[in-house]
């Protein structure tokens, strides 16, 4: 065993036996091991939320049927008026390279503490550093991640790496071990704080949710809790539009050239950082964008990746620079069926996470998967391939391979969610 795994287990070890050791019976006498610190406290209703939902889709220009308003109102009418408290908090976990790491996220819960269950959603790929759970709590802003707390749900958002004190680093996205861990640990943290500010004790079953770059890190999360000695069981995962086999997504970005959302170098960059690749960024990226200078003018170096994707630029001024055709950026050797050049070292890290061919679920966790056949942002393969492999193995697993662009299939998705948990 290498250095950075025994540190990294060691770690989890240390955490886990010292609140396996913690006194329950005595609040008083709690030390929390996970749980730093409160840094912000929001209470609303569940109508507020609702309000706020349907003015984040009207801002994507994405109108709703009246008919979809009526419904979604009366299906929420009967706790419109519930109270909600949200907090943003910070907590001990540990990063990709095994190291100890504060990390912060947000959860919410229904005020009287009778909640439905807990419901645990990681984000989407969030390309900016004010882009993040934590972040729009304390700003009193709603995200779609958070709308299960609307049906009195315990909702659990963790911000992950790259965000305050690592804001620096790349996000790690599609790295499946440490999205596990971190997650856990925001959970852990989240029990710690209701015990201690409300002597509630949390249950040990979890439903989650993920949909985007946030579906692939749903299924991590779910195999973390199944693979280790969390004490913690999932009962279900709903999981959409995500990239659970990071080779199969780039193949079908060659075959397509083209992505709406431009998240493929941030991607690089993390697995870069993260695995130790030292890559050679003027055989990944062209026309500019392998400029290594945080600046924008590309006189001096800059107007690459290192200046567009250092967290500072918004989506779409990205868009606007980039566009959607991957040739305006992506290096030569990228459009071929295999991993090519200097692609070649992504190989390993991609296949180390892999959800598709790394985990077999038990047999009896329920995974709804949502993919539309006609995504722009990532591609539908990654579903295909994902419910093939489940269901030859056994598991218990179902797909709705939807129509309609990925925003459009992500209304899907939460309509599909939310109807689940109102069920349950």
């Amino acid at each position: 065993m290498d250095k950075k795994n025994f540190l990294r287990i060691a770690v989890i070890l240390v955490f886990s036996s010292c609140w396996s050791c913690t006194p329950h019976d005595n609040v008083k006498d709690f030390t929390p091991h996970y749980f730093v610190e409160e840094m912000a406290v929001w209470d609303f209703t569940a109508h507020y939320a609702l309000e706020s939902i349907l003015g984040l889709i009207d801002n994507l220009n994405f109108e709703i049927p009246p008919e979809t308003e009526t419904v979604l109102n009366s299906l929420f009418a009967k706790g419109l008026q519930r109270e909600i408290r949200g907090v943003a908090l910070s907590y001990n976990t540990i990063d990709p390279f095994g190291n100890p790491l504060i990390a912060t996220g947000a959860f919410f819960y229904p005020k009287d503490l009778k909640p439905g269950g807990v419901v645990e959603i990681p984000p989407i790929a969030l390309m900016n550093d004010n882009e993040a759970p934590s972040l729009y709590l304390e700003r009193k802003e709603f995200s779609f991640e958070s709308v299960p707390c609307m049906l009195g749900y315990i909702t659990i958002n963790p911000d992950f790496v790259g965000v305050r004190h690592t804001q620096d680093w790349p996000r790690p996205y599609l790295i499946a071990e440490n999205a596990g861990i971190v997650a856990y640990h925001m959970r852990k943290a989240v029990e710690e704080y209701l015990l201690l500010t409300e002597d509630y004790r949390l249950n040990n079953h979890s439903t989650i949710l993920g949909y985007s770059l946030g579906g692939s890190t749903s299924m991590a999360m779910a195999w973390y809790y199944e693979e280790n000695p969390t004490g913690v069981t999932v009962d279900r995962v709903i999981t959409g539009g995500g990239v659970y086999d990071g080779i199969e997504a780039f193949r079908a970005y060659v075959r397509t050239e083209k992505n709406d959302y431009q998240s493929i170098p941030m991607v690089i960059m993390g697995l870069d950082k993260y695995y130790g690749l030292n890559l050679d960024y003027n055989k990944i990226f062209a026309n500019g964008m392998e400029n290594a200078v945080d600046s924008p003018d590309p006189e001096e170096g800059g107007d690459g990746y290192v200046y567009w994707f250092s967290g500072k630029r918004s989506l779409s001024s990205i868009v606007h620079r980039w566009g959607s055709n991957l040739r305006n950026y992506m290096h030569e050797d990228f459009f071929t069926p295999e991993l090519n050049g200097e692609f070649q070292k992504l190989k390993e890290p991609l296949e180390i996470n892999s959800i598709v061919y790394n985990w077999t679920p038990r047999p009896f966790l329920d995974i709804h998967v949502i993919h539309s056949m006609e995504d722009n942002l990532i591609p539908v393969e990654c579903s295909d391939l994902l419910y093939l492999e489940y269901k030859n193995r056994g598991c218990s697993i179902t797909y709705d391979r939807t129509t309609g662009d990925h925003f459009q299939a992500g209304f899907k998705f939460i309509a599909t969610a939310v109807l689940y948990l109102l069920v349950k």
